[in-house]
């Protein structure tokens, strides 16, 4: 692959999310059953809820097709996919992450890698990376086989988000996700608005039949999950998943993930994964109960600047 036939250049709007979308569809069927970094999914929800504007995601193009994309949430970390063809990318995506940082003042930059991914933490080793912190715990489900089934308790309702008021939806989420105090996370406040769900709501991949909610018997809407489905990998995965802070531990979310896949199941999906940082018992405890085994664990790689 001569370095001359690939173009860089960074997501400028609408026309550039197709591409990425099916770049993030090729990573997952490729590195399976290795975890991959995005599923369609993943790069949806993280470039909620302005598709048409530019983001700062660099994207390696190669015959009008995405092979590596690379961004950084944070002036010292560097998250980055690379098809397993193009793995000889690294060392020029890692060089430029290094640079945008040491133009920012850092003296580190750290990128997330997956233990089970022996040749990308064998290449970072290489180029002066060492394993630092934990970052995330990654599982799966083969959904060939039994799926669980859950007693709903009485007065509690599954329904999904079809016809929902987007102010609720929005209002759902940051139920869950403006308490997590119960992961040592008390000033955590979620920034989930009536608009970004609007935004949401029309992105590719996202399917109302797919976002599940819990309702309590007054109608309060206290557990929620949104699934997406990879018609090309065969392969669902959750994010977010979340409870209100005063329905937690009852297995509310465990009643919407049930029924997500049982839903993904009846479209032919293969597989269900998701994830959550390597600290957050609770849900690593809630997965456990819902059919998930443990497939991956990823990790800080550290490298000194300067």
């Amino acid at each position: 692959m001569p370095d001359s036939a690939i173009t860089i250049r960074a997501y400028e709007g609408a026309s550039d999310l197709a591409p990425l979308l099916a770049f993030a569809s090729r990573a997952c069927a490729a590195r399976f059953p290795r975890y991959a970094l995005w599923h369609p999914g993943d790069v949806v929800w993280e470039l909620k809820p302005e598709y048409d504007r530019a983001h700062r995601v660099r994207l390696w193009w190669k015959d009008d097709q995405v092979i590596a994309a690379a961004m950084s949430p944070a002036a010292d970390q560097l998250w980055c996919e690379i098809l397993p063809e193009a793995e000889h990318l690294l060392p020029e995506i890692a060089a430029r992450a290094e640079r945008s940082a040491m133009r920012n003042g850092q003296t580190r930059l750290s990128t997330k890698a997956f233990d089970g991914d022996e040749v990308r933490t064998a290449a970072l080793a290489q180029l002066g990376y060492r394993r630092g912190r934990e970052e995330g715990v990654c599982f799966r489900i083969e959904l060939a086989g039994p799926l669980p089934v859950s007693h709903v308790p009485e007065g509690f309702r599954i329904i999904d988000s079809v016809g929902i008021d987007p102010a609720l939806r929005a209002k759902a989420h940051r139920d869950a996700w403006d308490d997590l105090s119960e992961i040592g996370l008390p000033d955590a406040r979620s920034s989930f608005s009536t608009e970004i769900y609007a935004g949401l709501s029309k992105a590719p991949f996202y399917d109302p039949r797919l976002d599940i909610l819990v309702a309590a018997p007054d109608g309060t809407l206290v557990a929620n999950c949104i699934c997406w489905a990879d018609e090309r990998s065969g392969l669902a995965t959750f994010e977010p998943v979340g409870t209100h802070a005063r329905y937690r531990r009852r297995g509310l979310a465990r009643l919407a993930i049930h029924e997500a896949l049982h839903r993904v199941r009846a479209r032919g999906m293969n597989w269900a994964r998701v994830s959550t940082a390597h600290f957050n018992a609770p849900a690593i405890s809630a997965y456990t109960r819902c059919g998930f085994s443990l497939c991956d664990r990823s990790a800080w790689w550290v490298k000194n600047l300067g």
